[in-house]
Parts: structure tokens; C-alpha cells; sequence
């Protein structure tokens, strides 16, 4: 059973993301090692990036050998508002020593599906396995169950052949760039992070309640060699179980 950790304060939040990220660093960077690391978009982790970004954690972190690469992208150019590069970027990137060889980020200026299969060549490249094991993947959870860019009902639920593909999303009118879910559950370690009282009842759905994936993502990620962490601030756990938390 997935561990359910529930952080007491929005700090509290940022702080144990930020310090899951620089163990996991530490571990996979031990003895020469590299750090592949998934990233996720939207509003949540931002402030654990930015966090990442300022001392003590970024003088924790071995740079040079740490890999970024997107678990989903907006199909928008890396300079509009709504990329989830450019969020990265302002955030993070710009702030740590990391050489730019080191980010992967999506060519979500390119045509959907070229893009996608583009991004899958660099994943494949980089991996060279069956699937992509990346140590760490970050992950969220909309408030309608979807995450990275596996929407309820979408075609991409479907995917079982490729690691990174064009994903319609249905109601949304528009496509996204997104791992699939195979690509996913292949990590070593997934932290998925919720935070906000609108997210309750569908975190309590998808953990509490039957399995649903086509209709809550979210249930379909379970890491075949991996772990998964869930992080949870107060807000989006007040009507989970109290034996379910850790």
C-alpha cells in the first residue's frame, strides 16, 4: 500500500518535497551516479522548485550530474505563460549551476505528434531500455482525477506501446504532451503531490474508493520495481481515513 504523508503547513509541504528530492539526489548520485529526474507542471510545485532553488537545498545538490526531464508539457512554445518549462525555468533553472546539456525539455513549438515522438527519440537515447527508469517522478492530481497529461477518457489511457505520446484531452479542447502511463510506472520512485480543500473528495475517491481509471488517471500509476509517496497537505486530506495516513 502506498505511504500517505499528510504535511502539517504549506511550509511543511514545500520542505519535505524538497528535502524527498535531494535524499533521492544524494542516493542515485552516491559513487557516480546520475540523477534522472521526471518533473511535473502546474501551480503545486512550484514553491518546491523555488524552494530547490534557494539555500540550503541548492548547495545540497550535485548539479552536474542531475537530469531534468518533463512528465508533460502545454503545446504552446517554451516562452508562452502557459509552458511548463518556461515555469521551471524562471523558478529553478535560472537559479542553480545546472549546464544546460542536463534539461530535456519537450519541443512542444513543434507540431503535436511531432513533438511526442521527437521527445520519445531523447527519452530513448538517454534510457536505451525497455521503458524509461527515471529515479524520481513527480507527479499531481487534478481535481478531476487526471495527471501529468492523461485526462479522463482520453485516448492516451490506452497507450501501451510508447513512452511519450500527443494526448487529447477531452472537454479541455486541446492536446497536450505527456508520459504514458507504462513510461511512468516504470520509475524507481514517484512522489505524487495534492494540495487544496478542491481536491478532497476526489482524493478521498481515488484512494478510498473502487478503481476507476478511465474515469481518475490517477489509478492507473503504480510502479511495477518502484515506490510511490503521496504528499498531501491538510487541506486536500481532511476526508481521508486516518488509518490510510502515515
Amino acid at each position: 500500500m502506498a505511504e500517505i504523508r499528510v504535511a502539517s503547513s504549506a511550509e511543511a509541504f514545500i520542505n519535505e518535497a524538497a528535502r524527498h528530492f535531494v535524499t533521492a539526489a544524494d542516493q542515485c548520485i552516491a559513487g557516480g551516479g546520475r540523477f534522472a529526474v521526471s518533473l511535473s507542471g502546474g501551480g503545486t510545485p512550484r514553491p518546491i522548485y523555488a524552494a530547490l532553488a534557494d539555500a540550503p537545498y541548492r548547495d545540497q545538490i550535485d548539479w552536474k550530474k542531475v537530469d531534468l526531464f518533463w512528465g508533460d508539457e502545454r503545446h504552446v512554445p517554451p516562452t508562452d505563460p502557459d509552458s511548463n518549462y518556461r515555469m521551471v525555468k524562471e523558478v529553478l533553472l535560472d537559479r542553480v549551476p545546472i549546464p544546460e546539456k542536463n534539461v530535456y525539455r519537450v519541443p512542444a513549438e513543434m507540431e503535436v505528434r511531432m513533438a511526442a515522438f521527437s521527445y520519445e527519440e531523447t527519452l530513448r537515447n538517454y534510457f536505451r531500455g525497455e521503458w524509461p527508469v527515471f529515479d524520481l517522478v513527480y507527479l499531481g492530481m487534478g481535481a478531476d482525477g487526471h495527471t501529468a497529461s492523461l485526462f479522463p477518457h482520453s485516448a492516451g489511457l490506452n497507450e501501451e506501446q510508447r513512452w511519450f505520446i500527443a494526448n487529447y484531452a477531452p472537454g479541455r479542447e486541446t492536446w497536450r504532451l505527456t508520459l504514458s502511463k507504462h513510461a511512468i510506472n516504470a520509475a524507481r520512485q514517484i512522489l505524487v503531490l495534492v494540495s487544496g480543500a478542491g481536491k478532497a473528495t476526489r482524493l478521498q475517491a481515488v484512494l478510498t474508493g473502487p478503481q476507476q481509471p478511465e474515469a481518475m488517471p490517477i489509478q492507473l500509476i503504480h510502479p511495477v520495481n518502484g515506490e510511490i509517496r503521496w504528499l498531501v497537505d491538510e487541506a486536500a486530506a481532511r476526508l481521508l481515513p486516518p488509518e490510510r495516513l502515515s
